[in-house]
């Protein structure tokens, strides 16, 4: 970590949460797509963690995850860097073991001008939870996290705003998601869509996470 971070950013910083190549690759591309600016770093993290066995199959296994982590990252940022044409220094690949928002606390909380990008195909279809990783993320205290699919989500300090063509199309797991947060964390969600597409309710602080053509 310190010799890939030794020198702090001019720009702003976009965490893209890159746990699987589906999720990851609509996260980058948003970011890159409607994030980006001449001076961001992009940082993809994919994070690992090997089951508990024996202490030389651990070994084995964590050195197995590393490497498929790595190669994994090393196919989406080709990806990115081929589709958007940007300098691949601005790139940044990070595999590393652990829990993902305990490192996203320990390693990214100090920056300034940080932003998360996470795409909801990260968990199965099949998991009781599949917004687990982004309610974990939201207990780092970052802000702003984009929660990306069909729909753009934007969480802050002060509201959750959602961007689709039409509200009752959103997953009504993911409206009981949204609003768990809201409880949580006692903020509004506000929805913009087609009907209210002039009104971009986003507050000054995160204007410059957010350009304009989002909102086209």
């Amino acid at each position: 970590m310190k010799t890939l971070f030794n020198k702090k950013p001019n720009g702003k910083t976009i965490l893209v949460v890159a746990e699987c190549q589906e999720g990851a690759l609509k996260a980058g591309r948003f970011a890159l797509k409607h994030l980006y600016e001449k001076q961001t770093r992009v940082v993809l993290l994919q994070t690992y963690k090997a089951p508990k066995f024996g202490l030389s199959g651990i070994r084995d296994l964590t050195s197995i995850l590393k490497k498929i982590s790595k190669e994994d990252l090393t196919t989406l940022k080709n990806t990115l860097i081929q589709e958007f044409c940007i300098p691949a220094d601005n790139i940044l690949k990070l595999a590393i073991e652990g829990n993902l928002s305990t490192i996203a606390q320990q390693e990214f909380r100090h920056y300034d001008n940080l932003s998360i990008v996470i795409g909801t195909d990260c968990t199965p279809l099949y998991s009781k939870n599949p917004y687990n990783q982004i309610f974990s993320l939201m207990t780092t205290g970052i802000r702003p996290i984009y929660i990306v699919d069909d729909f753009i989500s934007l969480i802050d300090h002060t509201k959750i705003i959602v961007i689709s063509e039409k509200v009752e199309d959103l997953p009504e797991r993911f409206k009981n998601f949204l609003f768990s947060i809201s409880n949580k964390d006692k903020i509004p969600v506000e929805y913009l869509t087609e009907k209210n597409k002039t009104w971009a309710p986003i507050s000054k602080e995160n204007k410059h996470y957010f350009l304009n053509e989002v909102l086209e």
